[in-house]
């Protein structure tokens, strides 16, 4: 049975930022999100006898009439369609034109935003048969079989299904076993087009763990991978990677999760893996500030991460302690100054207009970042995601101005707070990537940083996307 696996094509106007805490983190490297997402489902699929069919139409520049070409010779029974927030209007229509395009295939989504907001996503699409709840590997292939039968949907777990006029919600899925996962089906991914940022080769990404204990108001990715932290074996990590480099000569790695160092030991533990394996990598991956001791950043250096991105947030402890971050300017100051000391480069993620923010708060923000040696920022407006504390709280308190999906991204603010307005976060925001990047010091660092022609011109792409973000 052919089975489709689709990251839907990008709706005009529509910025392609993937929501949830950590998603939102990876900036550059958010477009490949999806792809293992749907490689993962596509490997667990094929075991057990599925032909898969795996388009990323975003990062393959294509759209719905060229996707729907692409698979006019098939017969699929199945399609698995990757959500988003800004994009879950367009994302979800596409239900609709595969019905068109192959009638009687059961169209299933995926993505934080319809497992928060199920029920909506339903009423959006009619023509969507139902919203995978969580992580999709397992209720998928169970939904697969199902359809190979040609049997109902009705009691599987982890699914809400579209009954009649009203939406049935099948018990929870217990989460997968991480080691017992195979590796993603990459060989169905155009893999040289994902270009890892700065040195513009191949990369790819492997998820080293799911789940956070931490709370974090602006997260949203619990409702997707739960709280408990599950972590797959060193061994299995560096098996993973071995495959990678064996099969497909890519030695550039994004290691995914909440946070890599959350655990001290498990993370220590992996990177002597990867030391003794005698694999010659480069990856780079993120961090909690408070967890980044000098030892954990010198065993990630030696085993071969040259960049770590921290999830910073604010630079006024007032802010922290109220987005509920549970750490320290201090600790996060330490942690940058060990990071570089270990011979990494840092990135820095921070968040304006949070409930709470002022113009006050934000300058501390603004000077803590210019404080640092950092060699990038990006700084994020607080959104509402479905599935946060932020937005169960934003929309008690009518403080949300749009109903427009479109607009629930980060380069975007949607709240209208009692201290600030959205227009005003927007224009702090603007004014704080100018007092970032337009320092001297910081242009002749970014310089230094690429010398030869292709660094210049890799420099002079992402100068783009950074006028972007104070345009």
């Amino acid at each position: 049975m052919d089975v489709l696996l689709i990251n839907p094509p990008a709706a005009q106007g529509v910025a392609m930022v993937r929501e949830g805490r950590c998603m939102q983190r990876a900036g550059a490297w958010t477009a490949v999100w999806a792809p293992i997402s749907l490689a993962t489902i596509a490997a667990v699929l094929a075991s057990a006898g599925f032909k898969c069919h795996l388009a990323d139409c975003i990062i393959e520049g294509l759209d719905t009439p060229r996707l729907l070409s692409r698979f006019q010779r098939l017969r699929p029974k199945l399609a698995v369609i990757n959500t988003a927030t800004p994009s879950i209007v367009s994302d979800l229509a596409l239900a609709h034109d595969l019905k068109q395009a192959f009638p009687g295939i059961v169209t299933l989504a995926i993505g934080i935003h319809v497992t928060a907001l199920p029920e909506a996503s339903l009423a959006l699409a009619p023509a969507l048969d139902a919203v995978v709840r969580g992580e999709p590997e397992l209720t998928i292939a169970e939904a697969a079989e199902r359809v190979r039968q040609g049997l109902g949907l009705e009691k599987l777990a982890g699914l809400s299904l579209r009954q009649a006029d009203t939406v049935v919600h099948a018990p929870d899925r217990e989460p997968a076993e991480l080691d017992r996962l195979p590796f993603p089906a990459w060989d169905l991914c155009r893999r040289e087009l994902y270009r890892m940022p700065l040195r513009d080769r191949p990369f790819l990404l492997v998820a080293t763990s799911r789940g956070c204990p931490y709370t974090c108001d602006f997260c949203a990715d619990a409702t997707y991978y739960g709280k408990a932290l599950r972590l797959k074996s060193p061994e299995r990590i560096v098996k993973e990677l071995f495959w990678i480099k064996t099969k497909f000569g890519i030695t550039d790695f994004l290691f995914w999760a909440e946070s890599f160092t959350l655990r001290r030991e498990w993370t220590l533990s992996v990177a002597d893996a990867i030391i003794a394996s005698g694999l010659k990598l480069d990856w780079v991956c993120n961090s909690r500030g408070d967890h980044a001791t000098p030892e954990v950043l010198g065993k990630l250096k030696a085993a071969g991460c040259w960049m770590i991105g921290f999830g910073l947030e604010s630079g006024s402890q007032k802010m922290l302690d109220l987005m509920g971050k549970r750490a320290t300017v201090a600790e996060h100051r330490q942690a940058v100054l060990a990071a570089k000391a270990a011979g990494l480069m840092t990135t820095a993620h921070l968040v304006l207009g949070f409930p709470g923010e002022t113009p006050a708060t934000i300058q501390e923000t603004i000077a803590f970042a210019a404080s640092l040696p950092l060699d990038f920022v990006q700084f994020y407006c607080a959104v509402p995601f479905p599935g946060s504390q932020l937005y169960r709280r934003a929309k008690a308190e009518g403080w949300i101005i749009t109903d427009d999906w479109s607009r629930f991204e980060q380069n975007f603010s949607v709240l209208d707070l009692p201290e600030l307005k959205a227009a005003e976060v927007m224009a702090w925001r603007r004014k704080a990537y100018r007092s970032f990047y337009l320092r001297p010091r910081r242009i002749l660092q970014a310089v230094r940083q690429n010398p030869t022609p292709a660094g210049l011109f890799n420099l002079l792409r992402m100068s783009a996307q950074f006028r972007d973000w104070i345009a």
